[in-house]
């Protein structure tokens, strides 16, 4: 409630999520009456919810869904309110929706009018920074989603492969299917083929590197190289970089705890050098380092940090190895830290 007046954002957000009492109920369903717009605009609020909540559907499981909430919802006298501009709407009830769950989820579909609902549409995840994501895809495959990646696949996985498509950094569970590949492409022109394993890869369009590290199962890399293709198999504790500028790879031997730890919000260092140390922190608190000493390189550290503020982990650079920081002025997107 706002200024003794209801507040329909908030209430259709209840509404979808079943937690409304049977006056809001009233309310709500009272302004769907009104028009098919107001109706339209609280079934596509559910979609957003259903998705958000981690399991994107396809417009047929939202039907049964919706249909579902709405029998166990039924049954308002009909009262005439005031309508509402339904874009300035839109925008204010996606504020409140993703912050909290920590998601930007554009279902790409949803806008579509006329589409032919047996054919699979390309549904999109966005993590903003500083946020990562749990999804499952349609075949079951869990994903974890890192700060600003982006992550496309389709409604439903059909033909002989299933292909998505990563921009930035994700951890996958493929679900086993021996006769169904799964397929991912980066914007680097690799590719990343399995039948079910476990795995974390990272795209990095700043450095044009692909990095994989292979915790279970086996995983086909392939990449270009002299404009041939080019792949190599790897094996459970292996991580691949490969270098587009350059159209080479290079193989380490890792048990995967540091690559993976952001997805349990945590960072962890494993004898890592100061270079890879620091695009942990820049990827998980969203900043920028600049290196003025070039003897920094030659450092590695080991730690484990949860939940620490950024300041903290630097006094720890410090204080183990004398290196100083300083925030610099920068009218950019990130925070710029000096390191000398």
């Amino acid at each position: 409630m706002k200024d003794n007046k209801i507040d329909i954002e908030e209430l259709i957000i209840r509404y979808c999520e079943g937690n409304i009492s049977e006056n809001e109920k009233c309310y709500v369903e009272n302004w769907m009456s009104e028009s098919e717009e107001n109706f339209q605009i609280v079934r596509k609020m559910y979609t957003l919810i259903l998705a958000a909540d981690t399991h994107l559907v396809n417009d047929k499981r939202v039907d049964m869904a919706w249909m579902r909430m709405k029998k166990s919802l039924d049954g308002c006298d009909n009262k005439k309110k005031g309508k509402r501009d339904w874009v300035l709407w839109m925008q204010r009830v996606a504020a409140v929706l993703f912050f909290p769950l920590l998601i930007g989820a554009y279902l790409l579909y949803i806008n579509q009018q006329n589409v032919d609902s047996s054919v699979a549409q390309i549904l999109e995840i966005r993590t903003t920074s500083g946020m990562t994501a749990k999804t499952y895809l349609p075949d079951s495959t869990l994903v974890y989603l890192n700060s600003g990646s982006v992550l496309r696949y389709p409604s439903e996985f059909t033909g002989n492969t299933r292909d998505v498509e990563l921009m930035g950094e994700a951890y996958f569970e493929v679900a086993k299917d021996p006769s169904h590949r799964f397929v991912i492409t980066t914007p680097q022109q690799a590719k990343i083929e399995v039948l079910g394993t476990k795995f974390n890869l990272e795209t990095i369009d700043k450095t044009e590197e692909v990095i994989t590290t292979l915790l279970e199962g086996k995983v086909l890399f392939s990449y270009q190289k002299g404009n041939r293709p080019y792949s190599v198999e790897m094996f459970p504790g292996q991580k691949v970089v490969y270098h587009r500028a350059c159209e080479s790879i290079e193989f380490y031997k890792t048990d995967g705890v540091s690559e993976i730890a952001w997805k349990d919000d945590k960072i962890i260092f494993n004898n890592t050098p100061l270079k890879d140390a620091l695009h942990l922190l820049e990827k998980h608190y969203n900043v920028e380092f600049v290196i003025k000493n070039p003897v920094f390189y030659q450092y590695s550290f080991t730690g484990t940090f949860t939940n620490q503020r950024l300041e903290q982990i630097m006094e720890y650079f410090h204080v183990s190895s004398n290196i100083h920081w300083h925030y610099t002025d920068t009218y950019g997107i990130k925070n710029q830290i000096e390191l000398y």
